[in-house]
């Protein structure tokens, strides 16, 4: 399915009311085809459609840090220099595109809305240190975690691999 410059601000505008809280299509955006949100703490998404409409490429923007609170013990300090250091920080942005065109020919707005809160949203909290980088999967407890394949590695005897070998031809 494919997305106009039009349908993207109405996507997002969709999108604002399924994420929830405080994200609103910003007043401020330029008219630049691309639709953004912004949340009431600064942080922000961005919308355009590519390669007419068959794909669009998402991106975040990271917003200042919450202030130390007053009279933090050195723990608490600690843990909060941690936290702002694996957030995306004021300014950054994360980025990735997503195909709109699938076999099931499913809404659009839907697909953006899994690629936001499957590769973008948790990017706030946990900056990638490198393209295909998620360290929010990391964080997951192993047995919430998908194994990559279905296939279990054949497991070979040592005898039979080193039959194998000495009857393969040399090259």
């Amino acid at each position: 399915m494919l997305i106009t410059d039009a349908a993207v601000q109405e996507a997002a505008a969709n999108l604002a009311q399924s994420l929830g809280g405080d994200w609103a299509i910003d007043p401020e955006a330029p008219a630049d085809g691309a639709a953004h949100l912004t949340y009431s703490d600064g942080r922000g998404i961005g919308i355009r459609p590519i390669f007419g409409g068959t794909t669009v490429q998402l991106w975040i923007t990271g917003n200042a840090a919450p202030p130390l609170p007053v009279g933090a013990t050195p723990a608490e300090q600690a843990d909060y220099e941690a936290q702002v250091a694996a957030r995306l920080p004021e300014g950054h942005r994360y980025n990735k595109s997503t195909t709109l065109v699938t076999e099931d020919d499913e809404d659009p707005a839907d697909i953006i809305l899994r690629t936001l809160e499957d590769h973008l949203l948790p990017a706030f909290e946990y900056k990638p240190r490198y393209v295909g980088h998620r360290p929010w999967i990391d964080l997951q407890p192993a047995s919430e975690s998908r194994p990559a394949t279905s296939r279990r590695p054949r497991k070979r005897s040592p005898k039979r691999s080193a039959a194998a070998a000495a009857t393969e031809p040399a090259s």
